[in-house]
């Protein structure tokens, strides 16, 4: 007997309990699974089964249901590339709306092939996401109620005072801001395999590495001037840019103000906002991007890579913390200079030519007179010795200690003069040090 499911055909478990859907929910778009749900499902039909259905003729897992719903063999091999092939298909499948991606299909397809296991583990989470998704429906709804007005506009309404920027995506219809991680600069009329690129771009950024992608032509509103609100999305809602560069992006003139605009916000790149990507080989990079890094999805050697390096760059922040390393070599130098010697160095160092020459003279004339006072000292030291011997007063300690203060008095006197020297006239470096051993 077949198992081709009826409107009015009720599946029973082993207790007795209908596996049924009910009817309001069957209509409910695919986009309503959450992750969990979506997780839980790919538990069941992730594990490759060789096992044919006598009564559909299709094999009980992920392959089956990607045949029912109306894949073809070259999509199917797709999936099976992935981690989760399960997961990678409903995602393509509520992408496509020619295919009706509905809970209610979902049903039907698992009931023709026989998976009444994955009916009964997973009934419970599918209808609480579709009650969820009625309900913020509702909310919605509520929500934003339009008020209807008796009068009619004229043509002298001040229009030109209404703010354009509140509302400026799908998002924001609820009354809050919404924010992204990246602006996907692309050529939205392109069909080649620019639009191709994104819609990867999207499941692997949204679904595995959890970003949020502010994609021109499907998040923004109509309606509103293109570049007023592209230019707003660039500066206020979005982190980075997404540049997608192919022969097609060469030809859009709203790309060529989009990352002309961006670029004017973060000159130099200092700020790591633009993102280049190239999909196509032998396309012309534009000369305000060739000093930026790019992300090469032509080389297929470093494929592995690709999607975690995007990511990344997408997730580092604008403004990291500041070099540590830096501050603390700073603040640990070993040197430590007096204050006063430090201010007496920088004011010396800030003289002029004419003034550091007389600085010199200065030291000069002191370091003389420091040497004829060590001769004085040495005389009367002596003259004392020989009357004084009796009064308990010692000339020897006396002389020591006088001539120990002058010479160290006149080792620093000698020590700032060869400083200022070389401070002053670096390039005769050797000549002071002449001068300072002829004294």
């Amino acid at each position: 007997m077949s198992r081709k499911m009826d409107e009015d055909m009720e599946i029973l478990d082993d207790t007795g309990e209908s596996l049924n859907l009910d009817s309001r929910l069957t209509s409910i778009p695919l986009d309503a699974l959450r992750r969990s749900s979506r997780s839980k499902i790919a538990l069941y039909l992730d594990d490759q089964s060789d096992i044919i259905d006598e009564d559909c003729g299709y094999v009980t897992d992920w392959n089956g249901l990607a045949e029912l719903i109306g894949f073809t063999a070259l999509e199917m091999r797709k999936f099976g590339r992935q981690k989760s092939p399960t997961q990678d298909l409903l995602l393509d499948w509520e992408m496509t709306p020619a295919l009706n991606p509905t809970l209610g299909n979902l049903w039907k397809y698992l009931i023709e092939l026989g998976r009444l296991d994955v009916l009964q583990d997973c009934r419970s989470f599918v209808i609480k996401d579709a009650e969820n998704y009625i309900l913020t429906k509702e909310r919605l709804a509520n929500d934003y109620l339009p008020v209807q007005e008796n009068s009619v506009s004229q043509s002298s309404a001040p229009d030109h005072y209404v703010d354009e920027t509140r509302m400026l995506v799908t998002g924001d219809i609820d009354g809050s801001i919404t924010l992204f991680d990246a602006f996907v600069c692309y050529n939205a009329d392109s069909t080649g395999k620019d639009i191709v690129f994104v819609k990867d771009m999207i499941k692997k950024l949204e679904k595995e590495y959890d970003l949020k992608l502010c994609v021109p032509g499907r998040d923004d509103l109509p309606g509103g001037s293109r570049y007023v609100t592209d230019a707003k999305l660039i500066e206020s809602r979005c982190k980075r840019m997404i540049i997608v560069l192919s022969h097609e992006y060469l030809h859009s003139s709203a790309c060529d103000f989009q990352v002309k605009f961006a670029h004017a916000l973060a000159p130099g790149a200092r700020s790591k906002k633009l993102i280049p990507v190239l999909i196509e080989p032998s396309v012309p990079i534009p000369q305000i991007l060739r000093h930026v890094t790019l992300c090469d999805y032509t080389k297929n050697d470093l494929m592995e890579w690709f999607w975690d390096r995007l990511a990344k760059s997408v997730k580092a922040p604008l403004d990291p913390e500041p070099n540590r390393m830096g501050s603390s070599v700073e603040s640990s130098s070993p040197m430590s200079i007096p204050s006063n010697s430090s201010s007496s160095l920088q004011s010396q160092t800030s003289l002029s030519p004419s003034q550091s020459l007389s600085s010199i003279e200065n030291y000069r004339l002191t370091n003389d007179s420091i040497k004829n006072a060590q001769r004085q000292l040495s005389e009367s030291a002596s003259m004392s010795s020989n009357t004084s011997s009796d009064s308990g007063f010692h000339s020897s300690s006396f002389q020591s200690q006088g001539a120990s203060s002058l010479q160290s008095n006149q080792s620093s006197f000698s020590n700032e003069y060869t400083s200022l020297s070389t401070e002053s006239f670096p390039t005769s470096s050797s000549k002071a040090r002449e001068k300072k051993e002829g004294y």
